[in-house]
């Protein structure tokens, strides 16, 4: 009795050193990633970090988080951010957002709320942590804009994930449902005669292949290059109009894509009517621009071209369109 009595013992005292050892990485590792981020150029701000769950579990709270992005100078701030884990477990987290965000940007500031947001992150169980899935999915999402408008969703949907038979191979997909842009609409004249106030879906499918996993040394501030991007859908369903773009791209060191996306848009024109009326261009820049597209496809309501990318420059079927963007490294 007594033998086994001292083996409990030892094994809860085993379990608490194990607790504070997992405790200690989760706060330094915390604190290292601020640290990376302001040596990298960016304001970070917060008012404490704070770990908790003893004995089973890792619960990691940052409170008045602010984060400035020094390129863009677009400011993300949220009163807390927590990542939740099992102590047995600590590889796969579960991330919880606030009700509210604010996204301020140089033009106007953005506020986010929504009903529920969860993310999901599972790591590989080894010292590199690679990254192997991750979700988000928010519930009723809505945004104010300083400026007057809102938009709102039912839910939207973010995930990654490895792809286990190609090194440094990602699939990532999006999908925002039945997205409101009433407020948008509203000031483009006729605009409800074009388009009803809610886009059914947009959707995102793609390979993403990078130079290097997404490990541990990414997660600490090193950046990965694209070296190909397979875009199996990108697709917009908005009323009659519908849109969808397939191709595969490779991508030089430097940045330079090369390859082909398939644009296919249905009832097109009225993308056009509906630019036009808020006065994106003039109405005989429109009437050029829906000829040189009539020239290209061949079917009435049904346009279909493709946007090509070579020799670091850009063309929409027989027409350039100028330099290519770079895919830089992030």
């Amino acid at each position: 009795m007594l033998r086994l009595a001292a083996v409990l013992v030892i094994a809860a005292l085993l379990w608490m050193c194990w607790w504070v050892i997992g405790h200690s990485a989760y706060q330094r590792n915390l604190a290292s990633w601020m640290e990376q981020r302001r040596s990298d150029g960016w304001v970070v701000e917060f008012s404490d970090i704070s770990t908790r769950g003893f004995p089973n579990r890792f619960d990691s709270t940052i409170s008045d988080l602010r984060l400035t992005e020094p390129d863009t100078g677009i400011t993300w701030s949220a009163p807390f951010v927590q990542f939740l884990s099992l102590a047995y477990r600590p590889h796969q987290v579960i991330a919880v957002l606030p009700d509210e965000q604010v996204i301020s940007t140089p033009l106007e500031v953005l506020q986010l709320n929504h009903d529920s947001a969860r993310a999901s992150i599972f790591l590989r169980p080894s010292t590199s942590l690679a990254l192997e899935s991750a979700r988000l999915v928010l519930k009723d999402p809505r945004i104010h804009s300083s400026r007057g408008w809102t938009v709102s969703s039912t839910e939207w949907r973010f995930a990654i994930e490895a792809v286990p038979v190609r090194e440094s191979t990602y699939r990532v997909g999006m999908e925002l449902l039945e997205l409101s842009l009433s407020d948008l609409l509203r000031r483009i004249p006729n605009s409800s005669k074009m388009f009803p106030d809610q886009i059914g879906v947009v959707r995102a499918d793609a390979e993403l292949g990078l130079d290097a996993p997404m490990d541990k040394r990414f997660f600490e501030g090193a950046h990965l290059g694209i070296n190909r991007l397979d875009l199996t859908d990108l697709s917009v369903r908005w009323g009659e109009f519908s849109f969808s773009a397939t191709g595969d791209l490779t991508v030089s060191e430097d940045g330079v894509p090369d390859g082909e996306i398939t644009l296919r848009a249905a009832k097109w024109r009225t993308v056009l009517d509906l630019a036009e009326a808020a006065a994106l261009f003039e109405p005989a820049f429109r009437d050029v621009l829906e000829t040189t597209l009539e020239l290209m496809h061949g079917h009435e309501d049904v346009l279909e071209v493709p946007l090509v990318f070579s020799g670091g420059q850009v063309s929409l079927g027989v027409v350039p369109l100028g330099k290519a963007p770079r895919l830089q490294a992030w």
